[in-house]
C-alpha cells in the first residue's frame, strides 16, 4: 500500500502549478538533487517502524492514564503525523496534527497560540495534496486564532494579516500564472459566470470600437463605474485579489487608528499595497503572451477593459503612491540613511518595472546621494546594488514558480528533481533576451517521459523569463547591460 501511495503522492506533484525554482549561478554547488537509491529505502523502514512505535505508545498512554486528551499524547500525535507526511501519507498526517490540536485545545484553551506550528503542518499537507479549499480554511483558521490573541494593530496581528493576504495572492498564482494550461483561469471563470458572445454586443458595438481604438479616460471611467451595460470591477477582477485590498484598507484604518502606529506595520502594509498593485501588470503582461481563445471573452469590453492602458496607469500610479508615501514617511521620522537608500531603490525599480527610465533614473541618483552622504563610495555602492544573481524586480512582488507563488516557507524542505542551466541576456531597461538552453541534469535517452518533463520545465523557464524584468547592473550609479547571464534553475514540487 505504501509504494502505491507514494507513486500516486508523487504523480499528483508533476503539475506546473507546484513548479518552484531556486536559481544559483551554475558554479554554486549548494544545493543536493534527491535521489531514490537504497538510503531512501532504509529512511521509509525507519519511518515505518518509528509509525508502530508512536501507535503503541498512543494506545498504551489511553489505557493506563484513562484520558483521550492527557498532555503526553500530544507529542505523539504530532511525531505520528510528521511520519506519516514524511512518507507522503497526507491525508493521514492531517489525521493526526488534528488529534494533537483538539488536545491542544482541552490543555491550553480553544484559542491558545500553541496550536499554530500543527496548523502550518495541516495547511502544508493539504498544500501537497492539492486541496487549495481546505489549505484557505486552514490559513484563515490561523488568522482567526491571532485575532482572539491581539489587537488588530499590534504588529504580531498585522504579520498574521500579511500571512493570510499571501496565502491568497499564492492561490491566486498557483491557479492562473502557473496553470497547467498557461491560461488565466480566471479569465475562463468570469466569461462561464456571465456569458457574452459577441453577438450580444451589437447594441453598442460603436461604443465599444470608440473605446478601442481610442481609450479615454471618459469611456474608462464610464466601464469602471459600471455605466456602459453591467460592467464593473468586479466582474473582471478575481475575487481573493479584491479581498486582499479590502483587508489591506481595513489593516489601514485600524493601524492609524492606534494609539501609537506602529511604523513598520505601516511601511510593509505600503509595499503590500504595492505588490498587489503589480498583481494586475503580472495579469495584462502574461494574457497578452498567452492569448485566450475564448469566443466569449474576445472583443468584449471585459477584454478592452483587461487590457487598456488606463488598467496599466492605475497599478503604476497605486504602486507608485504607496512606495512614494514610504519615502516620505522616513524622511519626516529621520529614518537611517540604509533604510531611506533601499525604498529609494525600491522606487527605482518600480518605475523600471514598467519602463518608466528617466524616473527609475532618478530614484536610483537620490539613493546613491543618501549612500554618499553616509560615506560610502560610489563604487561600494555599486558592488552593494549588483547581485551575484540578477534580481528580479520588483524585489516586493510574488513572482512565479517561486516559494512565495507556492504557499510556502523559506524555511520549507524542498526535494530538489534536477537543474537547467540557462543562458539570456538583460539590456539597459531590465529585460530578458536572447534565451537558450545551456544544459541539463536530465539523461533524455533514458526516460521519455523525462524527456516530456524536460520541455516542459524548459518552456516554462523561457516563458517566466521573457514576462520577467530585472534590474540591470550599476556602474559609477549608472544602469548598464550586464551583458550575457548564465544561471542554474533547480527544479522541486512543493511538497
Amino acid at each position: 500500500m505504501a509504494p502505491f501511495a507514494a507513486a500516486a503522492y508523487s504523480q499528483a506533484l508533476s503539475d506546473s502549478e507546484n513548479l518552484i525554482f531556486e536559481i544559483t549561478l551554475p558554479t554554486d554547488n549548494s544545493i543536493e538533487l534527491s535521489t531514490t537509491d537504497g538510503a531512501d529505502r532504509e529512511e521509509n523502514m525507519a519511518l515505518f517502524e518509528s509509525i508502530e512505535l508512536y501507535q503503541d505508545s498512543i494506545n498504551n498512554l489511553q489505557l493506563t492514564t484513562n484520558d483521550p486528551y492527557n498532555f503526553e499524547l500530544l507529542e505523539q500525535y504530532t511525531s505520528l503525523g510528521d511520519a506519516y507526511k514524511s512518507l507522503g501519507q497526507h491525508e493521514t498526517a492531517i489525521s493526526n496534527y488534528d488529534n494533537a490540536i483538539q488536545i491542544s485545545k482541552i490543555q491550553g484553551g480553544l484559542f491558545n497560540l500553541e496550536q499554530l506550528p500543527l496548523l502550518e503542518k495541516i495547511i502544508q499537507s493539504y498544500l501537497a495534496l492539492g486541496d487549495m479549499e481546505n489549505a484557505t480554511i486552514w490559513h484563515e483558521y490561523s488568522h482567526y486564532l491571532h485575532l482572539e490573541n491581539y489587537n488588530a494593530a499590534d504588529p504580531e496581528m498585522v504579520e498574521a494579516t500579511f500571512t493570510l493576504t499571501q496565502w491568497y495572492i499564492s492561490n491566486f498564482f498557483r491557479s492562473n500564472f502557473q496553470s497547467p494550461s498557461q491560461n488565466l483561469q480566471m479569465v475562463d471563470d468570469m466569461i462561464s459566470r456571465q456569458p457574452r458572445g459577441t453577438a450580444g454586443m451589437v447594441e453598442d458595438q460603436d461604443i465599444m470600437q470608440q473605446f478601442l481604438a481610442n481609450p479615454n479616460q471618459a469611456q474608462f471611467e464610464n466601464i469602471l463605474n459600471g455605466n456602459i451595460r453591467d460592467i464593473n470591477p468586479r466582474d473582471i477582477e478575481h475575487p481573493l485579489l479584491l479581498r486582499v485590498g479590502s483587508i489591506y484598507e481595513e489593516l489601514q484604518r485600524k493601524i492609524y487608528a492606534a494609539e501609537e502606529p506602529d511604523i513598520g506595520s505601516i511601511v510593509q502594509t505600503a509595499r503590500r499595497i504595492a505588490e498587489l498593485s503589480f498583481v494586475t501588470k503580472q495579469e495584462m503582461d502574461f494574457e497578452r503572451q498567452h492569448t485566450n481563445f475564448n469566443m466569449n471573452y474576445t472583443n468584449t469590453r471585459e477584454q478592452a477593459y483587461r487590457n487598456s492602458q488606463q488598467r496599466m496607469d492605475q497599478s503604476y500610479d497605486s504602486g507608485r503612491n504607496a512606495l512614494q508615501y514610504i519615502i516620505t514617511l522616513l524622511k519626516n521620522i529621520e529614518a537611517r540613511p540604509r533604510f531611506l537608500a533601499s525604498a529609494l531603490i525600491e522606487l527605482g525599480d518600480w518605475h523600471l518595472a514598467y519602463g518608466k527610465i528617466p524616473a527609475a533614473e532618478d530614484s536610483y541618483k537620490e539613493a546613491y546621494a543618501v549612500m554618499q552622504d553616509m560615506g560610502i563610495s560610489i563604487e561600494a555602492a555599486d558592488q552593494a546594488f549588483n547581485g551575484r544573481v540578477p534580481y528580479q524586480i520588483p524585489r516586493m512582488a510574488t513572482h512565479m514558480f517561486t516559494r512565495r507563488s507556492a504557499g510556502i516557507s523559506n524555511s520549507a524542505r524542498l526535494n530538489y528533481q534536477g537543474y537547467f542551466d540557462v543562458s539570456f541576456t538583460i539590456d539597459g531597461q531590465g529585460n530578458a533576451d536572447n534565451i537558450s538552453l545551456l544544459a541539463s541534469s536530465m539523461n533524455h535517452d533514458e526516460d521519455e517521459n523525462e524527456e516530456d518533463e524536460s520541455w516542459r520545465i524548459h518552456n516554462l523557464i523561457k516563458s517566466s523569463l521573457r514576462l520577467a524584468k530585472f534590474r540591470p547592473y550599476f556602474n559609477n550609479q549608472t544602469l548598464v547591460s550586464p551583458g550575457q547571464i548564465n544561471l542554474r534553475y533547480y527544479y522541486a514540487y512543493a511538497d
